[in-house]
Order: structure tokens, then C-alpha cells, then sequence
């Protein structure tokens, strides 16, 4: 559990004989959703440079990308896409998911199928081969580490990311190198990741505007707190 919710659950604990108990457990639970589901999150962020050609979309016969503002998935790229909805609905169900994926590995799995819909396609997908950076590799193998593949779980199987990713018939290498398919999570709009700490200042606030209806000075109190830790 994240340190400052330590500090809060421990304050609120021996602040509950003052209020009613059950706001103090809806608060814990809260937490420790929140930290569960971020748990096995990667946290690899990084910027590729973007490619100064011109973008194509070597996955489709080299056709332009254009706007596909109806997308159900990859949204991120609707503003310039290589994909329609109707080729997603196609081709995506044909990839049989991971046994005993975590919400996290499903969605660096589906990053990297989005690479359909990437406008800068032209730069790692060639000759029917897709190129991968070695960085997203090992976050997708961190995410799916402990998923099943081929009766084993994936980390007896391969010892990093590069190794996962060779034996899905990908060539890997340093996104320094450019011409790979990286894919950062913070360009994710879909907002489906694991929970930001954004959500852990709102549960604080909510909370705090609760208590403070049952007359507990609870800004002053949690301020002094944090002063003193």
C-alpha cells in the first residue's frame, strides 16, 4: 500500500470511534483496489521520435491513414489511422487471449495489436514482418509474466521481454535505433489502465468533505499530520 495511503488509513482508524465506521472501511477497500490493480502496472514511459517520412500504411497496401473517428479500440489513433473499426472487428477476435491474463497484460496486448491502426506503420512493419521495441517487450513481458502460454506460465518459458517477443516471430530491437513499434501507456485514451493517483486524491477529497459533515476538523488535523510525519 502507497505510503500517504498508510498515513490516511492510519489517521482515519483512530479517528472511526468519532464517525461512522463504515466510511473508514468504503475508504480502505478504495485503496486497496487501487493499489491491487496497479501492482503488476509497468511504468516504462519513454518518447520516440517521430518519423519525418511520409506516413503510409504498410499493413493495408501501403493506403493512407485518414481520420476514423468511429473507433471502438485504439482510439488513440482516430485522428490518423491505418485501420477502419470493420478490420478490428475482423482481425483482433483471431487472437485467443492469454490464460490467467491480468488486466494489464490484456491491454499491452491490445496495445500491440493496435499497431494495425498506427499512421507510422511504414516504419517497423515490412515484408510482413513487424519489428518491436525491445522497451515495449519488456513491459508487455513484466505485464504477462505470469499468464499461460503453451501449458507454462511465461516467465519459466522466457527470461525477458526480447525472448517473449522473438518467440511471437517478432525482430526486436533499441527503440534508440527507431524503425520499431513502441507504444508509451500514457497515449492511451481509452483512460482503461490501472487507476492514477488522481483517483486516490479524489477518494481523499470525497472523504474529507464527509467527515467534515460529522464535525471533525479533518483538513487541520490531516495537515498538522503530514507536518509531523
Amino acid at each position: 500500500m502507497a505510503p500517504e495511503i498508510k498515513l490516511f488509513s492510519s489517521f482515519l482508524l483512530r479517528t472511526c470511534r468519532d464517525m461512522p465506521c463504515p466510511v473508514v472501511v468504503l475508504f480502505l477497500l478504495m485503496s486497496v483496489y487501487t493499489q491491487t490493480t496497479c501492482a503488476s502496472q509497468p511504468t516504462v514511459h519513454m518518447t520516440i521520435k517521430p518519423s519525418t517520412k511520409l506516413q503510409y500504411c504498410s499493413f493495408f497496401a501501403n493506403r493512407a491513414p485518414n481520420i476514423q473517428l468511429g473507433l471502438k479500440n485504439c482510439t488513440w489513433f482516430k485522428e490518423s489511422s491505418c485501420c477502419r473499426q470493420k478490420e478490428i472487428d475482423a482481425l483482433f477476435p483471431r487472437v485467443k487471449p492469454l490464460r490467467g491474463a491480468s488486466p494489464a497484460c490484456q491491454k499491452y496486448t491490445n496495445y500491440l495489436m493496435c499497431y494495425v491502426c498506427a499512421p507510422n506503420q511504414g516504419d517497423f512493419y515490412m515484408k510482413e514482418s513487424l519489428t518491436v521495441c525491445e522497451e515495449f517487450c519488456d513491459s508487455w513481458y513484466d505485464a504477462c509474466q505470469k499468464a499461460a502460454l503453451k501449458g507454462s506460465v511465461i516467465k519459466d518459458l522466457y527470461s525477458n521481454g526480447s525472448e517473449y517477443c522473438h518467440s511471437r516471430r517478432f525482430k526486436v530491437q533499441p527503440a534508440r535505433k527507431g524503425g520499431c513499434f513502441f507504444f508509451d501507456a500514457k497515449q492511451d485514451t481509452s483512460r482503461a489502465l490501472c487507476p492514477s493517483s488522481d483517483l486516490t486524491t479524489l477518494g481523499i477529497n470525497v472523504i474529507s468533505s464527509i467527515l467534515f459533515l460529522f464535525g471533525l476538523d479533518l483538513i487541520h488535523n490531516f495537515d498538522h499530520l503530514l507536518s509531523i510525519s
